[in-house]
């Protein structure tokens, strides 16, 4: 359910391969081995288009998508943020990018507003104990096959929050603000995220509930 902050378009070669020969005179196959002959030659040329797509298992921290990088960052708020907070039985980031700079593709820097919420199950409702806020700047670099945030440079608290974000996000500070001050597309963020992870991990999970709070409902 949860849609990747990473879109790329890809065109295949063999789909435009496809369309040339399309406008031009062909021969049909003279005869069923012909036909399935190229059919097999299509599907593996579709396969061999498909293979530098890296395969990303982000169940664990409620990350459905497929791109190594933002699985990095859902990985870092559970495994490293999370284990500051009181603990739960799980822990579920809500990851609002804001910007993404792939200048240096030895250390891509992604910037926005993460949000980090421990949750103990109870019945059929993620209780939420405990969590907080990290907006700043994630240092995502190489590891082998995979990407790690290698480290992370957070917004200061209290008097210096505006100079600190102002020094952080540079050209995209009024992006941050935009996306820290709206609470009701974090929340629904929120609700996704906890959905994509409730789906992926089989919990009998119909909703979670802040304290004080009416439980939000989670999607199918």
């Amino acid at each position: 359910m949860k849609k990747g902050f990473f879109a790329v378009l890809l065109v295949s070669g063999l789909i435009a391969t496809l369309g040339l020969s399309a406008c031009g005179k062909t021969e049909a196959p003279s005869s069923d081995t012909s036909s399935e002959a190229a059919v097999e030659a299509t599907e593996e040329q579709a396969s061999e288009g498909t293979e530098t797509e890296p395969e990303v298992d982000g169940s664990a921290y409620g990350y459905a998508g497929t791109d190594p990088i933002e699985c990095a960052v859902y990985k870092y708020m559970v495994e490293e943020v999370g284990k500051n907070y009181d603990a739960a039985d799980v822990s579920i980031p809500v990851v609002q990018v804001v910007h993404v700079d792939y200048t240096n593709p030895d250390e891509v820097l992604v910037s926005g507003d993460f949000w980090i919420n421990n949750y103990n199950i109870e019945g059929d409702t993620l209780t939420c104990v405990s969590g907080g806020n990290h907006p700043g700047v994630m240092h995502v670099t190489k590891s082998g096959d995979d990407y790690v945030v290698s480290s992370f440079d957070t917004v200061s608290d209290g008097a210096d929050f505006e100079s600190s974000a102002q020094e952080l996000f540079g050209d995209n500070y009024e992006a941050f603000m935009e996306v820290y001050g709206n609470a009701d597309a974090r929340e629904e963020l929120r609700t996704i995220t906890v959905s994509d992870y409730v789906n992926l991990n089989g919990l009998e999970v119909t909703q979670y509930q802040d304290f004080g709070w009416d439980p939000v409902e989670l999607y199918k």
